[in-house]
């Protein structure tokens, strides 16, 4: 169950890859705050059903097909959203992508792609919205990192690398838009048992691994662990807190 927070009903929070994973169980727990959300996600089919099933909520769930590498797009569609929709009061850029590699064998094409996902479309996203949040007198932005960025692994350099850089916009963009009442901050999430990375990446020998050698607490880590972190800082809540990054991974990474 998750605490209700009465300062979200009826905020405008939007959250890139909110169709699926982390982003499909952040989707669900603000429309049950009552919030008008809207996603941004290429998996569109799977927006519409989410948002068929939160009918059941006096929300509103806007859906939009939409590839985050097509940076063109990307602002074009955000234009239509300060046109037509409310003030984005929580920005969530969650989605990303982590693909393994042998070291550094990765061309410079596969590096600079993974940087246009998973950071790039991050600061589109910022810096087409923030004019609009300021004009609507603050709000959060709320940014996915890795707990990977103080582990480090030998086959995800690149996306080590991308998670890093977004600590560092949060630190920066913090000390900039605080003045205007916007938070900034991050959350970096351990191994999530997502349904990618359970298809993908996840074997049960390391999933036993990390749950009972790695990971303080021995729990299985599901998106659902993730949602109360976001709706924190979203929340008036964390009112005073700016330019951290919270981790998420049942004692894993120690900083």
């Amino acid at each position: 169950m998750n605490p209700i927070y009465p300062d979200l009903k009826n905020k405008h929070v939007l959250i890139t890859g909110g169709s699926n994973g982390i982003g499909e169980a952040l989707t669900r727990a603000f429309a049950e705050q009552t919030a008008e959300v809207t996603i941004l996600d290429r998996d569109y089919q799977k927006g519409l059903t989410i948002a068929k099933e939160c009918e059941k909520y006096p929300c509103k769930i806007n859906v939009y097909d939409l590839d985050l590498t097509d940076t063109k797009t990307l602002v074009e569609t955000l234009k239509q959203i300060k046109k037509d929709k409310p003030p984005v009061n929580i920005i969530i850029n969650n989605a990303g992508y982590d693909p393994r590699y042998e070291l550094l064998e990765m061309s410079e094409k596969d590096w600079n792609d993974l940087f246009q996902l998973n950071v790039v479309h991050y600061f589109i996203t910022c810096r087409e919205l923030l004019e609009s949040a300021i004009a609507a007198g603050g709000g959060s932005i709320i940014m996915t990192s890795s707990h990977l960025v103080w582990i480090g692994k030998p086959d995800l350099i690149a996306y080590n690398a991308t998670k890093a850089a977004i600590i560092g916009m949060v630190r920066s963009l913090a000390e900039a838009v605080g003045k205007h009442n916007i938070r900034v901050n991050a959350v970096a999430p351990g191994w999530i048992m997502t349904e990618r990375q359970l298809k993908q990446w996840v074997t049960p020998e390391a999933k036993q691994k990390t749950i009972a050698e790695l990971q303080c607490l021995a729990i299985e880590l599901t998106p659902q662990e993730l949602v109360g972190t976001y709706l924190f800082l979203a929340s008036d809540s964390s009112k005073a807190i700016t330019r951290q990054t919270i981790v998420v991974d049942a004692g894993y990474a120690h900083s």
